[in-house]
């Protein structure tokens, strides 16, 4: 077994789920889909461009890539988030497959954007090689990751929260660094470890607009796997702790005229 190849099955056990899948749409995609515009922004696309949109989730990005007029190929590994996809996209072709084992051949796309994608894998290394081997000569990739509590007021108050009631790696898989495309040094070291040049790194505004300070809360414990899973080993007493101290710190940070605003930036990777 791989150093995280428990982490990548329960990722994809979590993401398998309809409750989990449902809830990432209605909540966590706010954000990741204004990382999604960024991204389609910062690549030179054409109309017919070939483009594989690597993790694709809801579908959100192969929906604009279509209207673009792109010939897109979406492929995720969660068949309940392929279903999202092929209601929003369904022009587009789709496969139910792995990233870090594409089912194309060499040089089969102008374009691999991947939107908040790759960290959710257990060999990003590997996830990279593959996308630049399906890569046509001359060819751009681009991806999008979350940064970290150092810069990210959201993931802050959620690890933030986490670390000051429990142990953040109690009763949970190793797992690669979630952030480590955030920081550009490190981003660079494996892309161009993966064969990629021509590095460019920036960040993308997103954020949170909630209508109450516990929606954040929501979000974490309902949308997303790995906090889940980091939740679901806590006492219900810790885990109201991490509640209760999220609400507080987002009521007191984040305030604005109508709900709440928080902001939760993203890396934006081209090469």
């Amino acid at each position: 077994m791989g150093e995280f190849e428990a982490f990548g099955v329960a990722e994809k056990t979590g993401w398998a789920k309809r409750d989990v899948a449902d809830s990432y749409v209605s909540q966590f995609a706010m954000a990741a889909d204004q990382a999604m515009i960024g991204l389609v922004q910062a690549v030179p696309l054409t109309p017919a461009s070939s483009v594989l949109d690597l993790c694709c989730g809801h579908g959100a990005m192969t929906a604009k890539l279509c209207d673009l007029g792109c010939q897109v190929t979406g492929l995720d590994f969660s068949e309940e988030m392929l279903t999202y996809a092929k209601n929003n996209a369904p022009n587009a072709t789709y496969e139910n497959g792995d990233a870090q084992s594409l089912p194309f051949d060499d040089e089969s796309f102008e374009f691999v954007l991947c939107n908040c994608g790759i960290m959710h894998l257990p060999d990003q290394p590997k996830a990279l090689a593959e996308a630049r081997r399906v890569l046509k000569p001359g060819g751009t990739f681009g991806m999008t990751a979350w940064v970290g509590p150092d810069a990210s007021p959201s993931f802050k108050i959620a690890f933030g929260a986490l670390m000051a009631h429990a142990d953040p790696t109690k009763g949970v898989p190793a797992q690669p660094d979630f952030f480590q495309f955030a920081r550009q040094e490190t981003a660079l070291e494996l892309l161009e470890a993966a064969g990629f040049a021509d590095v460019k790194h920036s960040t993308v505004d997103c954020v949170w607009r909630l209508d109450t300070a516990d929606q954040l809360f929501r979000i974490y414990s309902e949308a997303t796997v790995r906090m889940a899973m980091l939740l679901a080993v806590q006492p219900s007493k810790i885990v109201e702790k991490i509640r209760t101290t999220m609400a507080e710190m987002v009521e007191a940070a984040h305030k604005s005229d109508v709900g709440y605003k928080v902001p939760v930036p993203a890396a934006l990777i081209t090469a």
